[in-house]
Protein backbone atom coordinates (compact mmCIF):
# COMPACT_ATOMS: atom_id res chain seq x y z
CA UNK A 1 0.00 0.00 0.00
CA UNK A 2 2.93 2.51 0.41
CA UNK A 3 4.53 2.02 -2.70
CA UNK A 4 0.97 2.53 -4.63
CA UNK A 5 0.71 5.88 -2.64
CA UNK A 6 4.71 6.97 -2.74
CA UNK A 7 3.99 5.86 -6.45
CA UNK A 8 0.50 8.40 -6.61
CA UNK A 9 2.60 10.86 -4.79
CA UNK A 10 5.00 10.65 -7.52
CA UNK A 11 2.96 11.13 -10.22
CA UNK A 12 1.12 14.19 -8.66
CA UNK A 13 4.48 15.81 -8.36
CA UNK A 14 5.35 14.99 -11.35
CA UNK A 15 2.15 17.27 -13.11
CA UNK A 16 3.06 19.65 -11.12
CA UNK A 17 6.43 20.33 -11.80
CA UNK A 18 4.99 20.32 -15.60
CA UNK A 19 3.05 23.19 -15.03
CA UNK A 20 6.20 24.87 -13.36
CA UNK A 21 8.18 24.25 -15.98
CA UNK A 22 6.08 25.53 -18.65
CA UNK A 23 5.51 28.87 -16.37
CA UNK A 24 9.71 28.95 -16.02
CA UNK A 25 10.35 28.92 -19.61
CA UNK A 26 7.21 30.87 -20.98
CA UNK A 27 8.87 33.92 -17.89
CA UNK A 28 12.43 32.93 -19.01
CA UNK A 29 12.86 35.59 -22.19
CA UNK A 30 11.11 37.56 -24.45
CA UNK A 31 9.07 35.52 -27.35
CA UNK A 32 9.38 36.32 -30.64
CA UNK A 33 6.94 35.72 -33.26
CA UNK A 34 8.90 33.51 -36.26
CA UNK A 35 5.67 32.70 -38.35
CA UNK A 36 2.06 32.82 -38.75
CA UNK A 37 0.15 30.08 -39.85
CA UNK A 38 -3.54 29.98 -40.81
CA UNK A 39 -6.16 26.90 -41.39
CA UNK A 40 -3.31 24.55 -42.50
CA UNK A 41 -1.68 26.84 -45.02
CA UNK A 42 1.82 27.42 -45.45
CA UNK A 43 3.64 29.29 -42.25
CA UNK A 44 4.13 32.80 -43.00
CA UNK A 45 7.77 34.19 -41.86
CA UNK A 46 7.68 37.36 -39.82
CA UNK A 47 9.04 40.53 -41.75
CA UNK A 48 10.71 41.76 -38.96
CA UNK A 49 10.81 40.10 -35.71
CA UNK A 50 11.83 42.75 -33.35
CA UNK A 51 8.43 44.69 -33.99
CA UNK A 52 6.06 41.11 -32.73
CA UNK A 53 6.60 40.12 -29.08
CA UNK A 54 5.25 38.51 -26.30
CA UNK A 55 7.17 39.12 -22.35
CA UNK A 56 5.61 37.01 -19.51
CA UNK A 57 6.84 37.82 -15.80
CA UNK A 58 6.44 35.65 -12.77
CA UNK A 59 3.96 38.30 -11.15
CA UNK A 60 1.15 37.39 -13.92
CA UNK A 61 1.46 40.59 -16.38
CA UNK A 62 2.24 39.97 -19.83
CA UNK A 63 3.72 42.45 -22.57
CA UNK A 64 2.58 42.16 -25.63
CA UNK A 65 4.49 44.03 -28.85
CA UNK A 66 2.69 44.33 -32.49
CA UNK A 67 4.22 46.68 -34.58
CA UNK A 68 4.85 49.27 -32.27
CA UNK A 69 1.60 49.19 -30.35
CA UNK A 70 2.31 47.79 -26.83
CA UNK A 71 0.23 46.63 -24.17
CA UNK A 72 -0.04 45.28 -21.00
CA UNK A 73 -2.13 42.41 -20.05
CA UNK A 74 -2.46 39.51 -17.07
CA UNK A 75 -2.05 36.05 -18.18
CA UNK A 76 -2.14 32.69 -16.07
CA UNK A 77 -1.66 28.94 -17.23
CA UNK A 78 -3.98 25.93 -16.89
CA UNK A 79 -2.14 23.10 -16.71
CA UNK A 80 -4.59 20.70 -17.55
CA UNK A 81 -6.26 22.31 -20.46
CA UNK A 82 -2.59 23.21 -21.95
CA UNK A 83 -4.37 26.84 -21.92
CA UNK A 84 -2.13 30.39 -21.19
CA UNK A 85 -5.56 33.05 -20.19
CA UNK A 86 -4.55 36.44 -21.48
CA UNK A 87 -7.19 38.67 -20.36
CA UNK A 88 -6.82 42.69 -20.97
CA UNK A 89 -9.18 44.42 -23.21
CA UNK A 90 -10.69 40.97 -23.93
CA UNK A 91 -9.67 37.38 -23.37
CA UNK A 92 -7.75 35.41 -25.62
CA UNK A 93 -6.88 31.81 -25.15
CA UNK A 94 -3.41 30.18 -26.39
CA UNK A 95 -3.35 26.55 -26.68
CA UNK A 96 -0.03 25.02 -26.45
CA UNK A 97 0.97 22.65 -29.15
CA UNK A 98 5.02 22.84 -28.29
CA UNK A 99 6.54 23.96 -25.94
CA UNK A 100 10.82 24.10 -25.11
CA UNK A 101 13.42 26.20 -24.05
CA UNK A 102 13.63 28.28 -27.31
CA UNK A 103 10.65 27.14 -29.35
CA UNK A 104 6.62 28.36 -28.70
CA UNK A 105 3.81 27.23 -30.70
CA UNK A 106 0.27 28.16 -29.96
CA UNK A 107 -2.98 28.12 -31.35
CA UNK A 108 -5.02 31.26 -30.85
CA UNK A 109 -8.61 30.71 -30.03
CA UNK A 110 -11.06 33.42 -29.55
CA UNK A 111 -13.18 31.51 -27.43
CA UNK A 112 -12.45 27.68 -25.73
CA UNK A 113 -15.29 26.58 -28.63
CA UNK A 114 -12.51 26.11 -30.95
CA UNK A 115 -13.97 28.21 -33.74
CA UNK A 116 -12.41 27.12 -37.15
CA UNK A 117 -10.78 30.24 -37.42
CA UNK A 118 -7.79 28.94 -36.08
CA UNK A 119 -3.87 30.28 -36.34
CA UNK A 120 -0.94 28.80 -35.30
CA UNK A 121 1.71 31.18 -34.13
CA UNK A 122 5.18 30.02 -33.63
CA UNK A 123 7.55 32.03 -31.38
CA UNK A 124 11.38 31.67 -30.72
CA UNK A 125 13.48 33.50 -27.58
CA UNK A 126 16.73 34.93 -29.16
Amino acid sequence: MKKIVFAFFLGLLSFAVKAQDVEGILTSGKWYVESVQEKGEEPELSSNKEDEWLLFTKDGKVEENHFGDSKTSSWNYDNAKKLIKISGDGTIFHRIIEISENKLIIELLEDLKGADDNLMITYVKS
